[in-house]
Order: structure tokens, then sequence, then C-alpha cells
């Protein structure tokens, strides 16, 4: 299962489960803070911006995953790229997937 396949995963589960929607809510505003932060510091130190919210996007998304775990809706032990998933999300944001 690949990140779009995961996401989608869990954009047709959140339809009918309202913590799950929340969850996806939350990474899906981490992750475009996230990818906004991270274009606009490239080439740049910053001042770990970057990392605090990287870290945010990490627990966000580990909290989301843990719960489709607990609940089926993905394999247990489901292994991502956050980069990839931040980014995936985003475009499918953009195209109105989710």
């Amino acid at each position: 299962m690949d990140c779009g396949d995961m996401l989608d995963e869990i954009i047709l589960a959140a339809k009918s489960d309202a913590v799950l929607a929340g969850l996806y809510d939350k990474m899906l505003e981490y992750a475009r803070m996230y990818l906004y932060i991270k274009m606009r510091q490239k080439g740049c130190d910053g001042l770990g911006e970057l990392n605090n919210l990287k870290d945010e996007v990490r627990a966000a998304s580990a909290e989301m995953v843990a719960y489709c775990e607990g609940k089926h809706i993905l394999p247990e032990a489901f292994s991502y790229d956050l980069d990839l998933m931040a980014e995936e999300l985003d475009k499918m944001s953009q195209q109105g997937s989710c």
C-alpha cells in the first residue's frame, strides 16, 4: 500500500468516523503548515521552526495512523515517509479529493 492508497482508505473511513475525521483534519493542517515553512526556509537554517513543526506533523500522523491500525483501516506496523505523506495530503486537498 503506497501513501496515496493509505490516504484514500483514511478519507473513506473518515466519512463515517468523526474521531478519524478530526485526526485527519489535524494532520492536514499541520502538513500544510509544514510544507509552507519547508518551502519558505529552503536553503536557510531557520531557528528550528521547521524541526519543531516536523515533530508536530510526526505526532499528528502517528496518532492518526495508530487510530487507523487499531480500527483495522490500515495494516499494523504500516510505514510511511512523513514528507511524502504531507505532500500527498496537500496535493489531494488541492484536487478536492479530501
